[in-house]
């Protein structure tokens, strides 16, 4: 059987993913960058949902996955340098993301890719102001190879469905978003 490019993209976009956490866990362990820690948090364990429901459904699940080892190592890394904080944005994020939970509880696998990707985006609210705000403590470099890796997981999706490309889609947005506030330091 011949490989192709829903064969290879799919993995390769994961592998890109790894990539840019490496380079942003080599960048937080030698400069000072900081991240949200509650973004990562949320992250890692929306990443899971949405890898596990994406796999169950047959769906391109390399990324979440390759995310879901990420953001948890990052998580860990960030508690390790102290850099937990917590506000109202932290707070009101993670309610919101409480909310796309349970719809996904309530209503199973097709409704928790909809609600984890949609909540992927909501839980990069801490990130996205804390980009915004000191555009120069984000890795910009880390954040384009993220967004590279969600554009061929975007493009790897064998059909338009939601299993295929949601969660894609909506990663592309907040890393869009991160790499132009991130910019403003340029």
């Amino acid at each position: 059987m011949p490989l192709t490019t829903e064969h290879i993209l799919p993995p390769l976009a994961g592998a890109i993913g790894i990539v840019a956490y490496a380079v942003l866990i080599t960048g937080l362990l030698k400069t000072n960058i900081q991240q949200s820690f509650a973004a990562y948090m949320l992250w890692s364990m929306l990443d899971s949902i949405a890898t596990i429901t994406t796999f169950l459904e047959g769906g391109n699940y390399w990324l979440p996955l390759s995310n879901t080892v990420g953001s948890f190592a990052v998580t860990i890394l960030l508690i390790k340098k102290k850099q937990v904080s917590w506000s109202w944005v932290e707070t009101g994020t993670a309610a919101l993301v409480t909310i796309c939970l349970l719809i996904w509880y309530a209503a199973g696998e097709q409704a928790g890719i909809i609600s984890s990707s949609v909540a992927v985006v909501i839980a990069s609210v801490p990130q996205m102001v804390d980009t915004y705000k000191k555009p120069s403590a984000t890795p910009t470099k880390a954040y384009m190879i993220f967004l590279i890796a969600n554009i061929v997981s975007l493009i790897a999706g064998k059909s338009w469905s939601m299993e295929e490309r949601l969660y894609a889609a909506c990663s592309v947005f907040l890393c869009l978003v991160i790499v132009m506030f991130s910019l403003r330091k340029r």
